[in-house]
């Protein structure tokens, strides 16, 4: 799992959100909530796992959807490298209930 509380991902280039009047020069991520997890593998389900993968960046981030789409791919894979640490996460040790 992810050790870090967040990342934050310094664009190269900014992209523009020009009907908001937005200039985004990072993106935050942090741990998803489970209703965001659950949004995820519904879009996964829907449509496929890019997909799925830029609806929760965005829905962690609060970055529109049509910004993370502009995003250059690499940046994109170091967001989606670190939401995986999440989705893929399970306990270990011994411990119970």
């Amino acid at each position: 799992m992810n050790t870090d509380d967040f990342l934050k991902v310094t664009l190269r280039k900014p992209l523009e959100d020009e009907s908001r009047n937005i200039r985004y020069e990072t993106i935050t991520l942090t741990e998803p909530v489970l209703m965001q997890v659950e949004q995820f593998y519904d879009m996964q389900k829907k449509s496929n796992a890019l997909a799925a993968m830029r609806l929760l960046v965005s829905l962690v981030s609060g970055v529109p959807e049509s910004i993370i789409r502009r995003l250059p791919y690499t940046e994109f894979r170091r967001c989606e490298e670190y939401m995986t640490g999440f989705l893929t996460w399970s306990p270990s040790g011994g411990g119970g209930n």
